[in-house]
């Protein structure tokens, strides 16, 4: 009598609602089981995803399928499935899938389509595959060009709807419930709050995302019975849907990767939340990007957090916060011997609020000193004839520089528009925002020298950097509002090197000379990122005078 084989049966069905209701799932089961025991085979175990997409191969079943498959143990001979697009909508996967099991002993085999051994079977799978991978992809286009058409017409697409909404039948078309959108009071009620908080109401200042999401869970506020994350946080801060706009189609599916804007289509739905507090949300939002301010100037309530460096021979880690007795002693200590136990520089651990103090010193005294800003500006302050004829040569050459970063900007959205580049291209992008960002450094230094060779009413002199010296120094000393100083100080110290002997405070003279020839600089938004410092001075002047 012949042994009875081991072997697994896969089964995969496409949408939740076949899943629940077993629709074709006890069909490829019967069918597998029929097929398998035809050919001398038992299945000992099943392995079932329920309303996944065969086009991906983030499936759980199907992932721990090939795992046993393809353990050394190896507990199967072969893997049934009802038929190739069961396992794979891609011909290319399936192969791949296909040997991976071959190399191990293990047979891939269909229950509906019977591959003849020999020479010929590569050929009839990669036929049939190909076959079922071109149906996929017709009945996808399919799909899609009923689902734009139904958000065009302001219906919604079959998905869960955001926090604050839920779904109802506004119209039947012959079986189809045609679905919009309506307001759930109790969860609209927490997104306001979400916004509320995150903008900052009754004179309070504002949460960040992190510290946002933290201070929600505290209260026991969830997302539909989740804790809530900063990702959560984030997606309800930027979501349109909430000032009445959805946009449906904003996303390839197969690449996950954004469409043009151009292509969205717009679905109105009621507003929960009003266009201007929407915007102050977005702005901060912008304002706190870490590509503009290191995430770190939020996210720490340390006042040096991101800018201490260890100052010891050989050693480049940055100083990170330690505590000692419970709290009671906070400290810098170099994040190589605290993280990766790199022992090079002998350790390094400075008392924290006698560094702090010590910075917020140095930029009061040393740096806020007028006559030390004349020094370090002085090339900005001069005045004769011979200084104001280099600054319009300098302006000439600028505005020639400005011109070729205007025309490279225009001749990529000329290529765009002729087809001859993709609009998605990450490369693109970051060209363009390279030439933008060029072009708005540019316009600021334009604007600067024009300044000072404009009428005397309108220069930076002494007077101006007495006032921006006074003005600095009151807010970086008002024990108010820490948050704040810790903003100035970011905002003007781009590293501080640590030892137990000696601190090294260095900063951009470019951030000062913003910031003095900006009006109202003191009252306006401080910008904390720099990322283009001074080479050879800090701004202390070293060697001192």
């Amino acid at each position: 009598m012949t042994d009875v084989l081991p072997a697994a049966g896969y089964i995969r069905v496409s949408t939740r609602k076949q899943a629940e209701a077993g629709t074709s799932m006890d069909e490829q089961q019967t069918g597998i089981a029929r097929e398998a025991k035809r050919h001398g085979y038992t299945i000992v175990q099943w392995y079932i995803d329920g309303g996944i997409s065969g086009r991906s191969a983030n499936r759980p079943e199907f992932q721990r399928l090939i795992a046993d498959s393809c353990s050394k143990s190896r507990p199967y001979t072969a893997v049934f499935i009802y038929n190739f697009s069961r396992f794979f909508r891609d011909d290319y996967e399936t192969e791949g899938y296909r040997r991976k099991l071959e190399k191990n002993g293990v047979d891939l085999l269909s229950a509906t389509q019977h591959i003849t051994p020999g020479p010929h079977a590569r050929l009839q799978r990669a036929i049939i595959t190909a076959m079922d991978a071109a149906a996929s992809d017709i009945n996808a286009e399919q799909v899609t060009a009923v689902m734009r058409r139904n958000a065009e017409d302001g219906f919604w697409n079959g998905s869960q709807p955001p926090l604050g909404y839920e779904t109802y039948t506004a119209e039947i078309r012959g079986k189809k419930h045609k679905k919009k959108l309506r307001v759930v009071s109790s969860e609209a009620a927490t997104v306001e709050y979400v916004f509320g908080a995150y903008v900052g109401v009754g004179g309070k200042a504002s949460m960040g995302v992190g510290k946002l999401s933290q201070h929600l869970n505290e209260k026991g506020v969830s997302y539909r019975g989740r804790k809530f994350t900063p990702a959560l946080v984030h997606t309800i801060l930027t979501r349109e849907t909430y000032v009445g706009r959805h946009y449906y189609n904003t996303k390839d599916s197969r690449t996950n990767t954004k469409r043009p804007r151009e292509e969205w289509i717009e679905v109105e739905v009621p507003a929960i939340i009003p266009q201007k507090t929407f915007d102050k949300v977005q702005a901060i939002l912008k304002s706190r990007d870490p590509r503009m301010t290191p995430a770190r100037s939020h996210s720490s309530p340390v006042l040096l957090s991101g800018l201490g460096r260890c100052g010891n021979p050989g050693c480049d880690g940055t100083m990170m916060l330690m505590t000692g007795k419970g709290g009671q002693y906070r400290y810098y200590a170099c994040s190589n011997v605290r993280r990766k136990k790199d022992r090079t520089c002998g350790g390094n651990n400075v008392p924290m609020q006698q560094v702090d103090d010590a910075v917020v010193e140095v930029l009061e005294q040393r740096l806020l000193d007028p006559a030390r800003l004349e020094k370090l500006l002085a090339q900005l302050l001069e005045r004769s004839a011979g200084a104001d004829a280099k600054r319009k040569r300098d302006i000439v050459t600028l505005r020639n520089e400005r011109t070729a970063a205007e025309t490279a900007i225009q001749r990529l959205f000329e290529s765009i528009e002729a087809g001859l580049v993709d609009p998605t291209d990450k490369d693109l992008k970051k060209r363009l925002a390279g030439h933008q960002s060029r072009r708005a450094a540019l316009d600021e230094e334009i604007n600067l020298l024009k300044r000072q060779c404009g009428d005397k009413r309108g220069r930076i002199d002494s007077e101006t950097i007495a006032a921006f010296a006074a003005g600095f120094r009151k807010k970086l000393t008002d024990p108010s509002d820490p948050a704040l100083r810790k903003s100035y100080v970011q905002a003007f110290v781009s590293e501080v090197v640590m030892t137990k002997e000696r601190l090294t405070v260095r900063g951009p003279v470019a951030s000062l000379v913003q910031a003095v020839s900006t009006p109202n600089a003191i009252d306006a938004p401080v910008r904390t990122s720099m990322v283009n410092w001074r080479a050879r001075q800090d701004s202390n002047l070293w060697p001192p005078d």
